[in-house]
């Protein structure tokens, strides 16, 4: 298939059009534009296009074959050679020089601190993972494709995907997630309350630029969820740390901590030690809120996973001052490509979020809001979470049994009864990111805890998630990391 030319021509010009079409595709070869085997559109099709006589196209091709820019195959066309002589790319003889550095463009303010906070995009690996312990992965095997895709089906054979949608969300979407908010979990909301985010990152994103000036205080439990951090920080926050025990956030620390306008907590599992909040502290969190005018932003990230205890209400249904902003995720429950969370808000936070998020996108994947929609609405997705908690259940147990097998003495740890990963205390003094390399080279992938830490770490540790591996590779998995830690 013949590329497509642009070809910029400039009429009365004192170069004639066969010589302005000859330095255009020179130009075009030399500089890659045109890649080497291409096949040109004949010079018929040319001059139509370009409303010129086909003896000028003619001309300029023919220019361009006597010197080995362009080769002509009979019967089948014009094409760019393979390789060009070392002639035409240095005509003077000369070796070609080392391309230059693009010079450092100047960023905004937001730009530098965004460049400094965000990690850079990590290369692919070619190392086999045989044990892959990533936390936050669900199993892709257990994920009910075939109804997904008569979902995805349907909400293509409607009529409306072809209109613009509300930034908002598929209000549908809205009802049924509030039904479902209020029944699982507490929250007290109406639909309004509800906004669709293309994940929690993008919430977090747009309650750092609606909450927050450069300078201003955000308290952040340390160790904590690392991408949450980095969105405040890009926006010029300064981060002060809330130690984390065996009942979650100290809360009781934010009394000495002047000018606090935000507070992120993950109360139901703490990312990534895993204790959960106590009912005392969530109660104080909310009066210390209220008293000091501050929000507080709860990141519900996988508490549909509870498997042992009481289950606790969520803050935001234990808040009656219209202080917290609820997070939550399909990426964890279903699988992390379907970029679908919720922010529920305080009444009179709507408003300038939705008009928040229509700047950065218009409306979130309509199809994939339709498709989840009727997944709530027909009961598809609370069977779908009983069956994956007793998967997950499963896994946890064999997880604890071989952790107590093999790295009893190696490792420490606590079960807190919840959540989709457990924090592997290692010993004092052991190099965290030698270990996980280690560790990556015995074909086992591990998650660690140096990134959530503000500030320097206090211990080394590891995170091990076990909803990505089947049940029967999880001992054989631990076994292998023990020796690797042995």
């Amino acid at each position: 298939m013949a590329v497509e030319l642009f070809v910029p021509l400039t009429p009365n010009a004192a170069q004639p059009m066969h010589r302005q079409m000859y330095e255009h595709l020179r130009q075009a070869i030399l500089s890659g534009r045109l890649r080497p085997g291409e096949r040109l559109p004949s010079t018929r099709q040319v001059a139509a296009r370009l409303r010129l006589a086909r003896n000028t196209v003619a001309r300029a091709y023919e220019d361009l074959e006597s010197e080995g820019y362009l080769v002509g195959r009979v019967g089948s066309g014009t094409y760019v050679p393979a390789a060009l002589p070392a002639e035409l790319l240095h005509p003077d003889g000369s070796a070609a020089p080392a391309p230059a550095a693009p010079p450092r463009r100047r960023l905004s303010a937001w730009g530098e601190r965004a460049l400094a906070t965000a990690p850079a995009p990590s290369a692919p690996s070619s190392r086999p993972v045989r044990y892959d312990f990533s936390p936050g992965q669900p199993d892709w095997e257990t994920f009910p494709r075939a109804l997904w895709r008569r979902l995805l089906g349907h909400a293509w054979l409607r009529g409306d995907l072809g209109r613009s949608g509300d930034p908002a969300g598929y209000w549908p979407l809205r009802e049924a997630l509030a039904r479902h908010l209020a029944a699982s979990r507490g929250v007290q909301c109406s639909p309004k309350q509800v906004v669709i985010v293309n994940g929690t990152q993008q919430a977090f994103d747009l309650i750092a630029r609606l909450w927050l000036d450069p300078g201003q205080r955000v308290a952040m439990e340390s160790p904590g969820y690392p991408g949450a951090r980095r969105a405040f920080e890009a926006y010029g926050a300064e981060i002060v740390p809330l130690p984390v025990d065996a009942e979650g956030a100290q809360v009781d620390r934010l009394r000495a901590m002047e000018g606090v306008r935000l507070v992120s907590v993950t109360p139901s599992h703490q990312y990534p030690t895993g204790a959960v909040l106590a009912l005392e502290r969530r109660l104080r969190l909310l009066d210390w809120a209220e008293r000091s005018g501050a929000l507080v932003l709860e990141d519900d990230y996988d508490s549909e996973f509870r498997f042992a205890g009481r289950p606790l209400a969520s803050l935001q249904g234990l808040d009656r001052g219209g202080r917290v902003v609820y997070l939550g995720t399909f990426s964890t429950v279903l699988l992390p490509p379907l970029r679908l969370g919720y922010a529920v808000l305080p009444p009179d936070l709507v408003e300038p979020f939705v008009r928040a998020k229509s700047l950065a996108d218009s409306q979130t994947a309509m199809a994939e809001q339709q498709a989840l929609t009727e997944m709530l609405r027909q009961g598809h997705f609370a069977r779908h979470l009983r069956r994956m908690r007793r998967q997950y259940q499963a896994r946890r147990a064999a997880l604890l049994a071989g952790l107590a097998r093999h790295l009893s003495g190696l490792a420490t740890w606590r079960d807190s009864g919840t959540g989709l990963h457990l924090m592997l205390a290692l010993p004092p003094g052991q190099d965290e990111a030698e270990v996980a390399q280690r560790a990556a080279e015995a074909g086992i992938r591990v998650g660690q805890v140096a990134p959530c830490w503000i500030g320097a770490p206090a211990y080394p540790a590891l995170l091990l998630g076990y909803t990505a591996l089947p049940l029967e590779r999880i001992d054989a998995g631990l076994q292998r990391l023990a020796r690797v830690l042995g």
